[in-house]
């Protein structure tokens, strides 16, 4: 018999005793060091008995934590950025406000006026992520004086600063960069008794750069993208595309939209990315959103403003591999809810873009603004409170689980190149278990865990058989099997 014909027929035999033939699928890596988490099915072959949970974050026990207590401030709103700085241990945050009961008096700076409604850049630290102090810059004046917090990012009317720290720029003085939309160029009026913005050849998505993060210096040849640009803005630095990847409506509404850059001064043509379809339900929208890179993962938190219907905004989950093809998580489950009608942030929450790790838990903040949007449904609005900023506080990795009850559930992934020696894993037994197997090109099993009970954020796996290492570089796959479980992720080390 033909060599090639035997093999042929042996592999054809075995596939049709059901078991999977595979090498590693070039769509899937697990690179060592990379937490795997289950925001989409991108990782998974199969699963049986398994459902998909969005987890709520838990707020700060003393939210709000940032509040409106200058004149400069009539709001504190995360259309902004976090940031844990690592060396020098000090949490920072890039933020707006705006001048509290100006009337029609303009702000006067370098020869020119800004609106008095005018948006500012202010910034703040802590040491502890919940203590914040508002140092005194020195930098743009305020009615003459510069003791206060603001920067002297935009012009006109700055609006939706996102502040990216790139500390392996060759160039000190750009190792933080900024993007925010400055509006208002072709200066401003009063229409019906309120100051008003006009539009200008100025108008558009700037950048500026910054040795320290406080200092900045505008980039002569903005705006680098003539698109309108309401609400927040992003920046990310993309490793597996070398590039800088910009997210904001840039000219589609409400709507996600996406450009990316190699220099951080030439941007390309941007494109929509995400938008509210037909189940989303009638008039609504997606008003911003927060997007970082997180174990490898684009995560957007979406502000979903319901425009026909209570005209609130709450936040759901999204996700992408690649920054341009987007899923929606969890089947569009809730992740941050309002809170009391009443209170400071029960007409709207939004997230802000940076996820910041700490320990075995997540910082994410936000921002709670008390009544709706105004819309066709909803005309006015009297705000209790200010607008402010809280702490969320998230288990990590702890965006969603995949769980098994009573009947035990099973996940497979896709194959992959076993690249590490030693499997951890994040879940939530403590009324059941997990165990995990290692499986062959045939579906074999090659080693099998013991049983994992107990809440174990970071948990590495024991083998009852062999070790991980006598198959690295080898095509494998991995089951789990949960028994009143929740799996978080895994990851190799």
């Amino acid at each position: 018999m033909n060599p090639i014909l035997g093999i042929l027929s042996l592999l054809i035999a075995i596939g049709a005793q059901g078991a999977p033939i595979f090498a590693a699928d070039p769509g899937f890596a697990v690179p060592v060091g990379q937490r795997q988490l289950f925001l989409d099915d991108a990782g998974i072959e199969s699963s049986s008995g398994i459902t998909r949970t969005v987890h709520p974050p838990r707020r700060h026990s003393e939210n709000p934590l940032l509040s409106p207590d200058t004149t400069w401030e009539r709001g504190c709103q995360v259309y902004g950025t976090a940031y844990y700085d690592e060396a020098v241990e000090r949490f920072k945050m890039w933020y707006l406000t705006g001048p509290k009961d100006r009337g029609l008096t303009p702000l006067k700076r370098d020869g020119y006026e800004r609106a008095p409604h005018t948006t500012m850049a202010a910034y703040a630290e802590s040491t502890d992520g919940v203590h914040w102090v508002k140092p005194k810059l020195g930098i743009l004046p305020y009615d003459g004086d510069t003791q206060n917090n603001l920067l002297g990012v935009g012009r006109f009317n700055c609006e939706g600063i996102s502040v990216l720290h790139d500390p392996h720029d060759s160039d000190p003085q750009r190792r933080w960069k900024c993007v925010y939309w400055d509006h208002g160029s072709g200066g401003w009026e009063v229409r019906n008794g309120k100051p008003f913005c006009m539009d200008g050849p100025d108008d558009g998505w700037h950048v500026a750069f910054s040795e320290d993060g406080i200092h900045w210096n505008r980039y002569e040849g903005n705006p680098v993208i003539s698109k309108y640009c309401d609400t927040n803005q992003n920046v990310v630095y993309d490793e597996k595309l070398k590039k800088y990847v910009g997210f904001s409506r840039f000219g589609f509404g409400r709507r996600l939209a996406r450009s990316e850059s190699d220099d951080f001064l030439n941007w390309a043509e941007p494109q929509l990315v995400l938008e509210c379809d037909e189940e989303s339900g009638p008039g609504t929208q997606i008003y911003g959103a927060g997007v970082d890179i997180y174990e490898g993962v684009y995560l957007g938190m979406l502000w979903i403003y319901r425009e026909g219907g209570d005209g609130k905004i709450d936040t759901q989950l999204a996700t992408s591999r690649d920054g341009s093809s987007c899923t929606r998580v969890g089947d569009r489950a809730i992740w941050l809810h309002l809170g009391d009608d009443d209170s400071w942030e029960g007409g709207m929450v939004q997230s802000v873009e940076r996820i910041i790790v700490r320990g075995d838990e997540l910082y994410i903040y936000y921002c709670g603004v008390h009544g709706a949007h105004t819309g066709p449904k909803v005309k006015d609005v009297v705000r209790k409170h200010p607008v402010q900023i809280g702490l969320l506080i998230q288990r990590r990795d702890g965006f969603v689980s995949l769980d098994a009850d009573e009947q035990p559930g099973t996940i497979v992934t896709r194959p992959f190149t076993l690249a590490g020696e030693n499997l951890t894993v994040n879940v939530d037994a403590v009324t059941g278990d997990l165990i995990v197997e290692v499986l062959d090109e045939t579906g074999q099993v090659l080693t099998r865990s013991g049983r994992l009970s107990g809440d174990l954020i970071q948990e590495r796996v024991n083998w009852n058989e062999d070790n991980l290492g006598n198959w690295r570089g080898r095509a494998v796959s991995l089951r789990f099997t949960l028994k009143n479980a929740q799996l978080y992720s895994y990851w190799f080390e």
